[in-house]
């Protein structure tokens, strides 16, 4: 007996529905439950307060809950890993920086452009050299002169080795022949600046979003920031150039991904809810006095191929250094 020719059109197209891909219906429901925002750094930094006000100007405009869960470790690894690791499907996001970008330059224990699927930078900020608020250093003319003058003895802390601070550090060494000082890495920004409040380390490079609160408070001192210029949040605060350090020039940046294999219609969600939260007056206010400033991508392509160049970049500059 032959079969019903629009029968066997009802069961094809019954059949096409079924096999239709279920990340595109994900896609489609996507948000529908919690999300979760891994930071891989300590709560209480300037990282974790930043994330914190955009997960909650984020979850107010999606719908969800969005909850951050800090992963400190391994110089951002740890946390960036775990992400990397979760279901490509939109529910965990990784926070990151231009930090783990040096990590994978230095360690090649995670590979951002395979592990991760870039979604956008959010802000940038620039470093600061900061000392204890009762060192006799003042100025940085005169702690560049003691370093060159004893070499070795000027000791100074990071979030671990291969962080900014690190990194910020090596490269000044690079600018100016005859700097020795001692690394002492801690577990987080947070335990370097306590160490550094304790007089266990002469200064730190920070960043400044980092460093604000506690130069605000008279904690620490600043003596010149990183950029070409200098920055609205520290007028009195000379650059590196104005002390005779040419062409030395640091930002941190920070950002979110995804874990590999997520689909591309959710990175895109993702996107867009990220940018117009980012626009949010009260965030872009919390910016400012942790002294970042917005700088969002153009798309989560051009995010990924600026993270492309950027570990080409960072590998080259830690070649010299090693």
């Amino acid at each position: 007996m032959s079969e019903n020719p629009q029968r066997r059109k009802l069961l094809l197209a019954a059949a096409a529905v079924a096999c239709l891909p279920l990340a595109s219906l994900a896609a489609d429901a996507w948000p529908s439950r919690p999300i979760r925002i891994i930071v891989p750094y300590p709560a209480g930094g300037g990282p974790d307060i930043s994330v914190r006000k955009l997960a909650e100007v984020l979850g107010k405009q999606l719908g969800v809950s969005v909850i951050v869960e800090n992963k400190p470790g391994a110089s951002a690894l740890l946390g960036s890993q775990v992400a990397a690791a979760s279901r490509p499907d939109g529910y965990t996001v990784a926070y990151i920086t231009s930090g783990l970008v040096t990590v994978q330059a230095m360690t090649h224990k995670i590979d951002m452009t395979k592990a991760l699927q870039p979604v956008a930078r959010i802000n940038a900020s620039a470093f600061v050299a900061v000392v204890p608020s009762t060192s006799k250093y003042r100025t940085l003319s005169t702690l560049l002169a003691e370093a060159k003058a004893q070499p070795g003895k000027l000791s100074y802390g990071s979030a671990g080795v291969g962080s900014p601070a690190h990194m910020a550090v090596e490269h000044l060494r690079m600018r100016v022949p005859g700097l020795n000082f001692l690394h002492v890495p801690y577990k987080g920004a947070v335990e370097s600046i306590n160490a550094l409040r304790a007089g266990e380390i002469d200064f730190s490079v920070l960043v400044l979003s980092t460093a604000m609160p506690l130069i605000k408070a008279g904690t620490l001192k600043a003596l010149a920031v990183t950029t070409p210029d200098r920055v609205s949040q520290l007028p009195e605060v000379p650059t590196f150039a104005e002390v005779g350090v040419a062409q030395y020039g640091f930002k941190s940046w920070g950002g979110f991904a995804l874990p590999a294999g997520t689909p591309p219609a959710i990175t895109d969600k993702l996107f867009a809810a990220l940018r117009t939260a980012s626009r949010d007056p009260g965030f872009q206010s919390l910016q400012e006095s942790l002294g970042a400033f917005q700088e969002f991508s153009a798309s989560p392509s051009a995010f990924s191929k600026e993270l492309d160049e950027a570990i080409r970049t960072e590998e080259l500059l830690v070649k010299k250094i090693q």
